[in-house]
């Protein structure tokens, strides 16, 4: 119960209609779109047209809790790292969807047809909070002037970051960033420490002249039980020096890699491979906010509306997170449960307890064409009639 009444505090000043939708992606089974949602926990669906009427300002909505709920977590001399990584959204079925293009998918290896996401979120050892995201297009879909490359869209919600005053120590991306524009980005930003994988082919130069690739050069190598070194030394055609750690470590088929970190924090090879590991717990948000919070399953066409979809599970996401933490330090450290425990938790044993939230919400009176808007997003699909008999039949 204590899970409960944490989530209905959370969730006690905002706005009903993201409420309504946040709880019903927490308790419904089924596909996370409006007329699943509304079969599955027996709501009206109207309930839950009303957030996509709205989208853009419900967007803008979320993204501020989130932004209040990272300022809340903050505790000082906790290292917090900004992550961002692009993800892929299969839409097979898709027609005039927008923003929808062709790109790599990692779950299936292949290009297949997908929204790609960019993602931002706020980790450290405690919290994961998501906090928004932006879609990538190709240039022949979006168009020269308004295209976007991903590191443009990394950049662009680097600084979106800064300039509403969120508090980190670091940037921490994959290695699909390291371009020469991303470092070029970072010396323009002096200020801005990051944490980064670099492929192992990348050129270096040590101080003592030493030139090659990361995996070649004599000062990278790791002897027998050696997991990380670190040494300093500036990429090729570049005159800023970094700081270069190679790590061993396991691969999920049991064998040994070596992989390559870039960091212009001066650190020790143990802290650089601690702080670039901050960037691992984005990975299950983005595989619990698929598969919990539906973020693959919203139909609307408009790009907004996918947006406020995904974000709402961001929202359901950050509090079940956050309060998954304050669990553990009230049971004196026990381990702490995953999201996904939570509101497996959540939809066995409390479901009444949060439906009557939703329940209680009424239609904003204020909003007299509401009801139309909401309209066009019903499209239940019909089923064609094999003869005419059937025709016959159902018109009696």
């Amino acid at each position: 119960m204590y899970i409960v009444q944490s989530v209905l505090n959370r969730l006690k000043n905002i706005n009903p209609s993201i409420k309504a939708y946040v709880l019903s992606l927490i308790l419904s089974n089924g596909r996370k779109n409006c007329a699943a949602m509304s079969h599955s926990i027996g709501v009206s669906e109207k309930k839950l047209y009303y957030f996509l009427a709205e989208s853009k300002s419900n967007a803008k909505t979320i993204e501020k809790e989130l932004v209040s709920l990272i300022n809340e977590t903050r505790i000082e001399g906790v290292p917090r790292a900004f992550v961002i990584d692009p993800t892929a959204i299969i839409k097979h079925y898709a027609e005039k969807m927008e923003k929808i293009c062709h790109d790599r998918a990692g779950c299936t290896k292949k290009v297949e047809k997908v929204l790609v996401p960019v993602y931002a979120a706020m980790i450290d050892k405690n919290v994961t909070i998501p906090l928004k995201l932006d879609f990538w297009a190709q240039e022949k879909i979006v168009g020269t002037k308004k295209y976007k490359s991903k590191i443009e869209i990394a950049q662009t919600l680097i600084v979106a970051a800064k300039k509403i005053g969120l508090d980190f120590d670091f940037v921490a991306l994959d290695g699909a960033f390291s371009y020469p524009r991303m470092f070029d980005f970072y010396k323009k930003n002096k200020l801005l420490k990051f944490s980064m994988r670099v492929a192992r082919s990348r050129v270096v130069k040590t101080k003592n002249g030493v030139k090659a690739q990361l995996k070649n050069h004599p000062a990278l190598k790791l002897h027998r039980n050696e997991r990380e070194k670190t040494i300093k030394a500036k990429l090729n055609n570049d005159d800023t020096y970094y700081f270069f750690t190679a790590q061993k470590r396991r691969t999920r088929t049991e064998e040994w890699e070596v992989v390559y970190i870039a960091s212009n924090m001066k650190q020790t090879a143990k802290q650089h491979v601690a702080s670039y590991d901050l960037r691992l717990p984005i990975e299950p948000m983005i595989r619990t906010t698929k598969q919990k919070f539906g973020a693959t399953q919203c139909q609307a066409i408009e790009a907004s509306k996918q947006q406020a979809h995904i974000m709402a599970g961001f929202l359901a996401y950050a509090i079940l997170n956050i309060e998954s933490n304050d669990k553990q330090k009230e049971s004196n450290g026990k381990q702490k449960e995953s999201v996904d425990a939570v509101v497996n938790e959540l939809r066995n044993l409390h479901f009444d307890d949060l439906i009557g939230e939703i329940v209680k919400y009424k239609k904003p009176e204020n909003h007299h064409y509401i009801d139309q808007r909401a309209k066009k997003f019903q499209n239940h699909p019909h089923v064609p009639y094999r003869n005419t008999d059937q025709v016959n039949h159902c018109m009696v």
